[in-house]
């Protein structure tokens, strides 16, 4: 099977839409949003869908005359880059509208010039991994219901029977992983 035939690619994953928790929707977020004066977060643990969230906000934003600037930070983000964000953050002016992937890679000494740098910004929006710094707009959380559901809309099938338990509990409720794990099973 090519990597690109195997229906948990990056290329596929990205087409699926965000999965709001019940009762939400775009419009409820993004009136939460506007609530919070376009300044907050996304919280949510490893594979609870906070980037594909975030990205999948910046056509919203757009529509609504905002011009969204995507910034990630990862583990792996060294001083340097993190000091050089601030820089980066300053140059985005109104209507530009800041949303900052990873924002807990940044210590409070970090964190605080970021912070001001992002006041010329339109908007404003991290995501984290715990409640804190910014007001929380959505807070995320994954199930093993939730994993089957898009596993079926991703193969047109379903897992065996308590699969999709096993996968969740075996990484700790965190989606990317179990995806990952499955991209490998039918890869091999």
């Amino acid at each position: 099977m090519t990597a690109r035939a195997n229906p948990f690619a990056t290329c596929h994953l990205e087409r699926i839409p965000f999965r709001f928790p019940q009762g939400m929707g775009w419009e409820t977020l993004l009136k939460r949003l506007e609530e919070l004066n376009w300044c907050a977060s996304i919280v949510g643990g490893n594979g609870t869908g906070k980037t594909t969230l975030l990205e999948q906000l910046s056509p919203q934003l757009k529509k609504r005359g905002f011009e969204p600037v995507m910034f990630r930070l990862q583990t792996e983000s060294g001083m340097k880059e993190k000091d050089r964000l601030v820089e980066k953050l300053r140059e985005v002016k109104a209507p530009g509208f800041i949303l900052l992937d990873g924002a807990e890679q940044l210590s409070t000494r970090q964190w605080l010039p970021v912070r001001g740098a992002a006041s010329e910004a339109a908007g404003f929006i991290i995501t984290v991994h715990r409640t804190s710094r910014l007001p929380v707009a959505l807070e995320l959380e994954t199930s093993a219901k939730l994993l089957k559901n898009l596993v079926e809309s991703l193969t047109g099938g379903m897992l065996p029977d308590g699969e999709a338990e096993t996968l969740f509990h075996r990484h700790r409720a965190n989606l990317r992983d179990c995806l990952r794990e499955l991209y490998d099973r039918w890869a091999g």
